[in-house]
């Protein structure tokens, strides 16, 4: 029986290491890219929509604080992240929300209390994300209203106490493109501070 010599075997060993490694990338591609089912999502057209959003939160917190007995009756301090029209309006908006509610909201910060802030993130997509060709639910030639745009706002609302989470909650939605400046603070300079944020999408 003829021997392998080391620098033959050493060969067979490499070669066959790769094709183990061929085989696998073969055997593994990446993912295809894929769209996602059609879904709905829901256009800001007036302040009433604004108030949509504070009673979704507001019931978010209803419920919570009924789930937690060691919280029932403590004041609620709610906290505006900024001056903005949208922010301004929901503050004022989630405060009658609550107090609809029969829950207790206070004017300021008392011991013991629970904190409610929530923040806006405006996010502008590229106009290249859909061609003109998608169709678009309930448009005809003279009503656009329901055509999707290239902005939207993420309003993220969060209840804490104690330093724990109680309540963390997003609302997303279309808004005119137009109307992004009732919702962006341009006065952020810290691109992370928590506070409203404009956030560019682009395809490229």
């Amino acid at each position: 029986m003829k021997k392998i010599n080391l620098k033959t075997r050493l060969g067979l060993l490499l070669s066959l290491a790769l094709l183990t490694l061929l085989l696998g990338c073969e055997a593994s591609p990446i993912p295809v890219a894929a769209n996602h089912d059609a879904h709905l999502q829901l256009k800001v057209q007036a302040s009433e929509h604004w108030r949509d959003i504070a009673s979704e939160v507001a019931e978010r917190v209803l419920k919570a604080i009924n789930d937690r007995p060691d919280l029932n009756g403590r004041p609620i301090f709610i906290a505006s992240p900024n001056n903005r029209p949208f922010t301004v309006a929901f503050y004022n908006l989630l405060r009658s929300e609550l107090v609809s509610r029969g829950l207790q909201v206070s004017y300021s910060k008392e011991p013991g209390g629970i904190n409610l802030e929530y923040t806006v993130q405006t996010v502008h997509f590229d106009s290249g994300r859909r061609s003109d060709s998608t169709p678009l639910i309930g448009i005809d030639d003279k009503n656009r209203y329901n055509s999707p745009s290239n902005n939207e706002i993420i309003v993220n609302a969060r209840l804490f106490h104690l330093n724990r989470f109680v309540v963390h909650c997003s609302a997303i939605r279309y808004i005119n493109d137009d109307d992004w400046p009732l919702y962006m603070d341009p006065q952020v300079a810290d691109p992370l501070a928590e506070s409203s944020r404009n956030i560019r999408v682009t395809n490229r």
